[in-house]
């Protein structure tokens, strides 16, 4: 688990996709479940900003520079797709705890709004 795959995701606000990295989280029956990943960031509104996760240890992980995780959104993917390579990196102990800190933290900030 918390391998980094490269997958074809799609956009959320339109019927395009783009191949891009991709966090693997959680592996169903058919499915693989994953956070995209992005090194666009500068540019994002405060609002956007707020749930991307700063992945500490990008080299380690085999990314070309610095990047975040994405978690406003999880993705399900046929598993024929994602597994269809190997993957391309991992993400570190350190990244993978402060992640899910982040995500939890995320995640009851949101519910706190409704």
């Amino acid at each position: 688990m918390y391998n980094i795959y490269i997958a074809n995701i799609p956009f959320d606000d339109s019927n395009q996709s783009k191949f891009r990295p991709a966090l693997l989280i959680d592996v169903g029956e058919n499915t693989a479940v994953v956070y995209k990943i992005t090194s666009k960031y500068q540019n994002k509104s405060d609002r956007v900003k707020d749930f991307y996760y700063t992945i500490m240890n990008w080299k380690d992980a085999h990314l070309r520079k610095p990047s975040y995780v994405d978690v406003h959104k999880t993705y399900r993917l046929p598993q024929s797709i994602v597994f269809k390579h190997r993957p391309i990196g991992m993400l570190s102990e350190f990244d993978v705890i402060a992640l899910f800190d982040f995500a939890n933290n995320y995640l009851n900030d949101l519910n706190k709004e409704h």
